[in-house]
């Protein structure tokens, strides 16, 4: 029985000690997207400052206050950083309808991605590299890589958190901007590097 006890307490003990020892964590979700658990310091002014307590070296980070949506604190409570505007050409939307919209974009940043945006771009690049002259290959590489990144947005249901978000406009409208990013990024680094491969293959075929 006393064994039993002393199991007991030990486990009580370690259950209302250990909390005391993990570092208190902030959920910082950013305009963007963007999700980050950190140690808020102060949130006075146009700045927030933070850190990160897992980081080797922790230092101090002040983030303007435009770039953040809201910080979720330890003990529950929620600060809105977004004020909304009507009159704003980006802040117009509610507090909710933005948590909407930034949940799309958050999706999109975790799970879409465009393989075939960046071979496609690359292919069109490094053609226009060996057929073109220098300063056409580009301008035929841009025009391809505008195509490839302006087109269709398609939701992957698996990528949803929610299933309700289908019929979310702002989650949906979210979603395609974060996947478009995405793309474009995809479409430029393709582009590039087929360009230069392309034009390093012309001149040594030429000369």
């Amino acid at each position: 029985m006393k064994q039993i006890n002393t199991k007991l307490i030990l486990v009580a003990l370690i259950l209302f000690v250990a909390p005391l020892f993990v570092k208190a964590q902030e959920k910082v979700t950013m305009m963007n997207g963007n999700i980050l658990f950190v140690t808020v310091k102060d949130t006075l002014g146009e700045f927030v400052k933070m850190s990160d307590p897992e980081a080797k070296k922790v230092e101090d980070v002040a983030i303007e206050k435009s770039r953040i949506f809201s910080i979720l604190f330890s003990d529950g409570r929620e600060y809105f950083v977004y004020q909304q505007d009507t009159l704003s050409e980006e802040n117009y939307l509610s507090a909710e309808e933005m948590r909407s919209y930034i949940t799309g974009m958050h999706d999109a940043n975790s799970h879409y991605r465009a393989p075939w945006a960046f071979w496609g771009s690359f292919g069109i690049g490094a053609a226009s590299g060996v057929v073109f002259p220098a300063f056409i290959s580009p301008l035929v590489a841009g025009a391809g890589a505008f195509l490839f990144g302006s087109s269709w947005i398609k939701i992957n249901r698996r990528h949803i958190s929610d299933p309700k978000f289908l019929k979310d406009p702002n989650y949906i409208s979210g979603y395609e901007n974060g996947a478009r990013q995405q793309r474009v990024q995809n479409v430029i680094k393709g582009a590039v590097v087929g360009v230069l491969i392309g034009a390093g293959a012309r001149y040594t075929l030429l000369y």
